[in-house]
């Protein structure tokens, strides 16, 4: 009897987390048996968004940063994490081990490599990690978020799959240019800065929408994202400067508030990026300076390289605030600029990102039986 189960490993973090925890999602809609490996980060998280999840701990640390001795313990750390993942795919019996980035991927796929397991990789980012990147040479398929993802390793299978995105956001409707922002016909900038970008938008953004002439400024309708501890300072900034605005730490429906939106302001996470380009919407980049390898900047190079976002670097716009406000008001002052972006940015959605992953994960099923030899 051929196994119907997979096991997916993936890093402690959203980025890594969540694109695989909608891969499960799905696989279990059609039959499959579905388990996580991932470190303590990684079980918190799928305990907040799928409580249900079939999910263990692995050990599992980074050999590439620290000094020597740190690096020397991540060795053995990821050696036992080797060895508790071999012990889960003899009791579990999956047909392959799927990984999505992160060092806790690392034991998973090493030890379906161990046992002649068939094995995937996908990468979210354009930049790919150096976790991956390491562990690419062993899988049977990589699968790929973007065109121009790299570096990717020679003689490596490769499938360019997309991202994996909520149906939400491919089921609103195309976007709708207006004639001219107004009063009556309101510019509705949606501000999202995430965990690594809300509180330097909070200082950076309001800086430089006060800049706005003041007939410009009152055509402007802002929703930001903030932080808790900034929620009260911001309401109160663009209260003084009367622009209208709604600031909170959480949007439930992120979909509808993406959908109300002419101009987006984001960080470059691949997930951000995935999203904008799946909804359609134009959208002024700032990718978070401290990413790792610079991978935010790649991220944003997805869409701004076929001229379907603006990109700014931080460290511009805090040297000069101006920078982004002329780039903000070329959009307010031309509709028809919003509108290209959009139509540009849905153009290079992947629509079926999900499909293809699940159909490049079924495809092994049949090489195995009950998984281990």
């Amino acid at each position: 009897m051929t196994s119907n189960r997979i096991i997916l490993a993936a890093g402690g973090t959203g980025g890594h987390i969540i694109p695989a925890l909608t891969v499960s999602t799905e696989l279990k809609k059609i039959g499959f048996d579905c388990k996580f490996l991932s470190d303590k980060r990684g079980l918190k998280l799928i305990d907040n968004i799928s409580p249900k999840q079939k999910a263990s701990n692995i050990f599992a640390s980074s050999p590439v940063t620290g000094n020597m001795i740190q690096r020397f313990i991540a060795v053995f750390i990821l050696f036992f994490g080797v060895i508790q993942s071999m012990f889960h795919i003899i009791f579990f019996r999956p047909f392959c081990v799927v990984g999505f980035g992160g060092y806790p991927s690392a034991p998973p796929l090493i030890a379906a490599n161990i046992f002649g397991l068939p094995s995937l990789l996908h990468e979210q980012n354009a930049r790919v990690g150096r976790a991956n990147l390491f562990l690419a040479r062993g899988v049977n398929t990589m699968l790929l978020s973007w065109k121009n993802s790299k570096p990717v390793p020679p003689n490596i299978p490769i499938l360019l799959t997309g991202l994996p995105v909520r149906s939400a956001f491919f089921d609103l409707p195309d976007y709708k240019r207006k004639s001219k922002f107004s009063v009556k016909s309101p510019c509705n900038i949606l501000i999202i800065g995430g965990s690594l970008g809300a509180g330097v938008f909070a200082e950076l953004i309001p800086l430089a929408i006060s800049a706005l002439p003041d007939k410009i400024r009152k055509s402007v309708i802002i929703t930001q994202q903030v932080r808790k501890e900034q929620l009260s300072q911001l309401k109160n900034i663009y209260s003084e400067m009367s622009i209208k605005h709604f600031c909170s730490s959480f949007f439930k429906e992120m979909p509808n508030e993406m959908a109300k939106a002419d101009i987006i302001i984001s960080r470059a996470g691949a997930a951000s990026i995935a999203e904008i380009a799946a909804i359609g919407r134009a959208a002024v980049i700032i990718p978070f300076a401290g990413s790792l390898d610079q991978h935010q900047v790649y991220n944003a190079r997805s869409l701004t390289t076929e001229k379907a976002a603006i990109l700014l670097l931080e460290e511009e716009i805090k040297a000069d605030s101006n920078i982004l406000t002329k780039n903000l008001l070329s959009l307010i002052e031309s509709p028809k600029k919003c509108e290209i972006l959009a139509t540009r940015a849905r153009s290079l959605a992947h629509r079926n990102a999900l499909n293809d992953i699940i159909g490049s994960i079924t495809s092994y099923q049949s090489l195995k039986n009950g998984g281990v030899k």
